[in-house]
């Protein structure tokens, strides 16, 4: 279930199209948690690009170059561990900043996998400081307050 997915212009490549330096790819097999995670990054004037498992975010890798990817460590298919391990080892996706994210109490996790996390319930602000961290910033005129 890919909630939004463009394919880039042609003659050029994922990374040179603007619109990916603003989006972002979520992974989330949770429809609710997936659109309010999603619905937060579109606020930001930032484009998520919302999928349910690790397949489906590969494909849409193939397409698109994100300035971040979010990823759910528990999900049916291809769990976020299994993506996460497959992104690193192609070197055309491992310099992509992912940040897991988990609702589990396994603070290890993130140090086990090299990546930041974020736990869940979501915190806005966190979620905000990290778009800024990883994202060229949005174009002002999409940006809406929240």
């Amino acid at each position: 279930m890919v909630l939004e997915r463009s394919s880039s212009p042609e003659g050029r490549s994922p990374s040179e199209t603007p619109a990916s330096r603003h989006s972002v790819l979520v992974l989330e097999d949770d429809r609710d948690v997936s659109q309010t995670i999603c619905e937060l990054i579109d606020d930001q004037g930032y484009r998520a690009i919302c999928v349910g498992n690790g397949r489906e975010a590969l494909a849409v890798l193939e397409h698109e170059r994100p300035c971040l990817m979010l990823v759910d460590v528990f999900m049916p298919v291809m769990n976020g561990i299994e993506f996460l391990r497959t992104v690193k080892a192609r070197p055309a996706l491992a310099d992509i900043p992912r940040v897991i994210m988990t609702a589990a109490n396994d603070h290890m996790i993130g140090v086990k996998e090299d990546v930041s996390v974020l736990y869940k319930p979501v915190d806005f602000e966190a979620l905000k400081r990290i778009l800024e961290k990883y994202c060229q910033p949005a174009p002002k005129t999409q940006q809406r307050n929240r």
